[in-house]
C-alpha cells in the first residue's frame, strides 16, 4: 500500500490492482451525549478523555469512498448531500479536487441506508448524481428503507440487493456488520482494507470498543460487531477505513493494552 495522492478533501492509496479514493463530503459536530456506554448512558467528564472533540461537541466528519480499477469505479456511499447538517453536502467538490467525475462512477454500493450515507445519490435538481451507476446495491434488509425513502426514487430502479459475500465489483467483498442499522455492511477491498461505514464513530471507541452510539440500531449487536472487526483487522493486518474516522479516513489498528489504538496513514506509508 502507498499513498498516490492526497488533497484538502481526497486521500487516494494503492491496493495492488485497484485504489481506493477517500472523498471528504464535510464535516460537522455531535452532541457528547451520542457516546453511550453499554447500559445505554451518556459519557461524562473523564470518560470523554481522548475524544475527537470540536468547541465541547464531538468531531464528525462525514467520508465516502470510491475504488477504481480495470473493471470501473465503485462508490461506497454516497455522503449526505443538502439532506442533513449544512456543512455536509461537498462530495462533488471532492470528487472534483480528486479529478475524478460523477459520470465515472459505475457502480455503489451502500454500507447502509442512513441520511449522510445514501443522499448524495440524488443531485440537487433531483435527478440521479452518478447517471453511469447503473447498479446500486443495498444489504436486503435495507432495501425496504431505501425504497420508502422518497428522495431516492430516481435511483429504484437501478436497486439491487447486497449480501454477506457478494461482490459487487472484483476484489472488492462484501461483510456483515449488524448492529449500528439492520443491514449495516463493511467492504474488504483487496483482501486488505476494510472498509466499515459506521463501526466506529469517533476515536474514543477504539480505546472503549465497548462504547456505543446513540443512533446504533442495536447498542450490543453494534458492540459485537465492532469487537469482531477490529480484532479480526488486527490479526489479518488489514488497514480500515471508515466513513466518521479522523483525516483521512484510513489507518492501521492495533491492540493497546485490552483494547487498541488507530494510526492514520501518511504520505509515508
Amino acid at each position: 500500500m502507498r499513498v498516490l495522492q492526497a488533497g484538502k478533501r481526497f486521500c487516494e492509496i494503492e491496493l495492488g490492482a485497484l485504489s481506493v479514493v477517500m472523498l471528504l463530503d464535510g464535516e460537522t459536530v455531535m452532541p457528547v451525549e451520542c457516546l453511550l456506554r453499554p447500559d445505554g448512558t451518556a459519557l461524562e467528564g473523564a470518560e470523554l478523555a481522548g475524544a475527537d472533540m470540536r468547541d465541547g461537541q464531538l468531531h464528525l466528519p462525514v467520508r465516502a469512498f470510491l475504488v477504481r480499477g480495470p473493471g470501473g469505479c465503485l462508490l461506497i456511499d454516497c455522503g449526505a448531500g443538502k439532506a442533513w447538517h449544512k456543512a455536509l453536502g461537498h462530495l462533488g467538490t471532492a470528487m472534483a479536487e480528486a479529478g475524478i467525475g460523477a459520470q465515472e462512477v459505475t457502480a455503489i454500493a451502500l454500507t447502509h441506508t442512513h441520511v449522510d450515507h445514501v443522499s448524495g445519490l440524488v443531485g440537487a435538481d433531483g435527478g440521479l448524481a452518478f447517471p453511469n451507476a447503473l447498479r446500486v446495491l443495498v444489504a436486503t434488509e435495507e432495501i425496504t428503507a431505501f425504497r420508502a425513502n422518497p428522495r431516492l426514487i430516481p435511483a429504484q430502479m437501478r436497486l439491487m440487493p447486497l449480501e454477506q459475500g457478494d461482490g459487487p465489483m472484483f476484489g472488492v467483498t462484501a461483510v456483515n456488520a449488524p448492529g449500528h442499522s439492520t443491514g449495516h455492511m463493511a467492504f474488504l477491498v483487496e483482501g486488505r482494507l476494510l472498509i466499515w461505514g459506521d463501526l466506529v464513530h469517533n476515536v474514543v471507541q477504539f480505546g472503549r470498543p465497548e462504547i456505543g452510539w446513540k443512533y446504533d440500531d442495536d447498542l450490543g449487536l453494534a458492540r459485537a460487531s465492532r469487537l469482531a472487526l477490529m480484532e479480526q483487522a488486527v490479526e489479518a493486518g488489514w488497514l480500515v477505513a471508515g466513513a466518521h474516522l479522523p483525516g483521512p479516513g484510513i489507518g492501521r489498528i492495533e491492540r493497546a493494552g485490552g483494547a487498541y489504538a488507530f494510526h492514520p496513514v501518511t504520505r509515508g506509508y
